[in-house]
């Protein structure tokens, strides 16, 4: 056992102290926060240059210039914008408090991107002169119009969609804009012109249009989710979001330690291969004992690089879970898979390590691995909308997928049965011993083996002879 140790020893100060190391995984998050500081500075500092300029709509009725004209009105727009962004600062204070908004500490938010001044002239085009309504994109083009709007009869229209005597109804309109113009004015337009045309339906409909646009606005909900424990616990939709990321985020976590340290051990393995250090450390421990350290210390490796990349992350989970955003039992079994997942992992590059001699090599081995591991990576998204699937359960039993697939499922909403978590975690860890035992088998020959590499069929003879 001291041996072992020694060699995880061994292992983990070779990687860590090393300048190259230290500086690679301090250098990439200090650069990483100061890139985001910038970026909120800049996004803070930044202020869109005014809107200043003539829409040309086309509009045979004259309905939907009357409207535009009230929508386009500078004060009604700032106003909109006020309200708007006001919400915004809403859903940031409610993700940050676990969706319990203080109107109170609104005012202390970071505040949004500097909106400029709209400062629009709208003007109607004769639908009757097919000259002038051909001339509008060169026009635009040129600048005479910032944009230009064809309305036709059916996009104004109040028939019903599915009605047998509607017809043809479009709820679109043609927008042609220059070259220029910013998205976020795009969008503006965009809206405002849909606004005009809501407000002359409904206008047409008998209704007055600034009651019937605000009929059509959907009342924001005040969830309240009521626990186990009797307690009630406010939810916002962007807690709601936060939740459903959640689970990704376990997934992930797991998945960079792993993939991270287990990619060193392998590298490791096979340089020490091809440099021969690999025959003068045989001749002091046993194959098993080296391939546990370089396991152990490349762990521990994998540890460091997940404690410094994910401390916040972890933070964030385990603040989550005093805001009902995640069950404490989850940060539990978080660690739990962890190591199983490593393990796993690990087993299979120490293998794969010690029968090749060079990179490419590898990849050809470990590619259908690999391939297996990426399944629930893809699959994330189905997986949590249905944990109780029949693919989220199948591959919560086939390893090495057990605790990428598992975890997701626990970190879902919806409940798993409660057979399948001890279930899933004993049959794990049963194959992470028979995979370390049949990686041992498979290192103790490979590593002393040399020419051209094994297949798979030779490495299932290395596993039954050895």
């Amino acid at each position: 056992m001291s041996k072992t140790i020694i060699i995880a020893w061994r292992e983990f100060k070779l990687t860590v102290f090393r300048k190259v190391f230290i500086l690679g995984v301090l250098g990439i998050p200090v650069l990483i926060v100061g890139v985001m500081i910038l970026a909120g500075y800049m996004m803070v500092q930044h202020e869109e240059p005014p809107l200043v300029g003539t829409i040309a709509i086309v509009d045979s009725t004259g309905e939907v210039v009357k409207a535009a004209k009230i929508e386009f009105d500078a004060e009604r727009i700032r106003r909109d914008q006020q309200l708007q962004l006001k919400q915004m600062q809403e859903q940031s204070l409610d993700a940050m408090k676990g969706g319990v908004a203080s109107p109170g500490n609104i005012g202390s938010m970071p505040q949004m991107p500097t909106r400029g001044d709209v400062d629009i002239t709208v003007e109607s085009i004769d639908a009757s002169n097919e000259q002038l309504v051909s001339e509008l994109n060169d026009r635009v083009r040129v600048g005479d119009f910032i944009a230009a709007v064809i309305i036709t009869p059916e996009t104004i229209s109040t028939a019903k969609i599915g009605d047998e005597n509607s017809g043809d109804v479009r709820s679109t309109f043609d927008l042609s804009v220059g070259e220029e113009l910013d998205s976020d004015h795009v969008g503006l337009i965009e809206r405002r012109i849909g606004a005009a045309v809501v407000r002359v339906r409904a206008e047409r409909a008998g209704y007055d249009p600034d009651v019937a646009i605000a009929m059509l606005k959907y009342p924001t909900a005040k969830t309240t989710r009521t626990l186990k424990d009797g307690e009630d616990a406010s939810e916002s939709k962007v807690v709601r979001k936060l939740k459903q990321m959640i689970p990704l985020v376990f997934m992930m976590l797991i998945w960079m330690g792993t993939m991270v340290s287990s990619q060193h051990l392998m590298m490791s393995t096979i340089e020490e291969k091809s440099n021969r250090v690999m025959e003068v450390l045989l001749s002091a421990v046993s194959p098993l004992q080296l391939m546990t350290g370089k396991i152990l210390g490349h762990g521990g490796v994998g540890l460091l690089i997940v404690g410094i990349y994910s401390s916040v992350a972890i933070a964030g989970l385990i603040a989550s879970s005093f805001f009902h955003l995640i069950d404490p039992m989850d940060l539990v079994y978080l660690a739990v898979f962890y190591f199983m997942a490593y393990f796993m992992i690990a087993s299979i590059m120490a293998a794969v390590g010690s029968a090749v001699s060079d990179i490419r090599e590898a990849n050809t081995l470990v590619t259908p691995i690999m391939m297996i591991l990426m399944i629930p990576l893809m699959l994330w998204m189905p997986i949590i909308q249905d944990p109780n699937g029949t693919i989220a359960t199948a591959f919560s039993f086939i390893p090495p997928a057990i605790p990428f697939a598992m975890i997701l499922r626990l970190a879902a909403e919806e409940a798993v049965p409660l057979w399948q978590i001890p279930v899933s975690i004993i049959w794990g860890y049963f194959c992470v011993f028979a995979m370390i035992w049949l990686a041992a088998k498979i290192f103790r020959v490979g590593v002393l083996m040399y020419g051209k590499p094994p297949s798979p069929l030779q490495l299932i003879k290395w596993i039954r002879y050895s």
